[in-house]
């Protein structure tokens, strides 16, 4: 994808810069936004500040300038305000974010009346790949057309977001693209073993615990793995949604399943879903159908009702989206 000399003008010619992630952030979220942000300030960028309604989860506090993230804007209009791993304000988390231009970076298709939104009509410039797999390789190719010199951090941030939305380097997203990528950023000084261990080897006690719980809901039927994490099992643990990042994982790890779904209690009567596909199954379709979204193979929504309403639902939506594509 090419950056557009519009987009490079915009950043050349303004001084003050908001960068803001998506609620409940991940690694693709946090690191590319902290990468851009230190982007910035190697081509002279002073005055920029990182947003994310929910702060740094616990697992990323070890990326370099983690400290400089926010979670609440200063009262001040912003020269631009760049939206990171995600495609509306909304999903921001920030109901009016100040800024005289708006860019969005982003690898998530975006609303399907994107058209006819004001909010899209009146953005300054985006640069938006569905086809890529995470948002961080995005924000590589833009500081590379800034002639950005991507040093031990920058890098560390962007292999931990590809490391991340790739799964480890295990998803169907994985291409030859985003491993030559993680090639360079490992030659610029990313540590794939140290970043590995803090990603996917470090997990809180109290995360483990309350996996164990939602472990004993697994159930399978119709080519269909889930598991569940109720408000009784977080108050029990003493844990939060944040401690159930990835959950979605292990029931997707079931042989014979085409899809896998995580269901987390938020609050009374209210469910976050996390859907995910072996390959066959377009799980974005399924959330979108629910007012949420994704990619093809991850994709999540947020339902209210009952437990056993809100799975009726969605396992009903999901059986008949693998009938479909079998």
């Amino acid at each position: 994808m090419k950056i557009s000399s519009k987009l490079l003008n915009i950043v050349k010619q303004n001084k003050s810069f908001i960068i803001a992630g998506h609620i409940n952030p991940e690694g693709d979220a946090i690191g590319s936004a902290l990468a851009l942000a230190l982007g910035l300030k190697k081509i002279g960028k002073k005055d920029i500040c990182v947003l994310s309604r929910d702060g740094v989860p616990e697992t990323l506090q070890f990326l370099p300038s983690a400290k400089l993230i926010k979670k609440r804007p200063p009262d001040k209009k912003y020269d631009v305000l760049f939206i990171v791993d995600c495609n509306t304000p909304e999903r921001t988390g920030f109901r009016e974010l100040k800024a005289g231009n708006t860019v969005i970076i982003d690898h998530h298709i975006p609303p399907a009346d994107a058209g006819k939104s004001e909010f899209y009509r009146t953005l300054s410039a985006a640069v938006i790949d569905p086809g890529a797999a995470a948002t961080g390789m995005l924000v590589y190719k833009f500081l590379s057309a800034l002639k950005v010199p991507i040093d031990k951090d920058i890098a560390t941030n962007l292999y931990t977001a590809i490391l991340v939305d790739t799964g480890g380097f295990r998803y169907s997203n994985t291409s030859p693209e985003s491993l030559m990528m993680a090639c360079h950023l490992v030659g610029a000084g990313a540590r794939p073993w140290d970043i590995t261990k803090e990603i996917f080897e470090s997990i809180p006690y109290k995360s483990m615990k309350l996996l164990g719980l939602s472990m004993a809901t697994l159930d399978k039927k119709d080519n269909i793995a889930w598991i569940t994490a109720t408000r009784e099992m977080f108050e029990k643990t003493g844990t939060t949604a944040e401690d159930s990042e990835d959950f979605v994982d292990f029931p997707r790890k079931v042989k014979g399943a085409e899809a896998a779904v995580f269901f987390r209690e938020d609050e009374k009567g209210v469910f976050k879903l996390s859907l995910r596909s072996k390959g066959k199954v377009d799980v974005q379709k399924i959330a979108e159908g629910f007012g949420g979204g994704g990619h093809f193979a991850a994709a999540g929504c947020r339902i209210k009702g009952t437990l056993r309403e809100v799975q009726r639902k969605v396992l009903t939506a999901v059986r008949k989206a693998i009938k479909e594509a079998t």
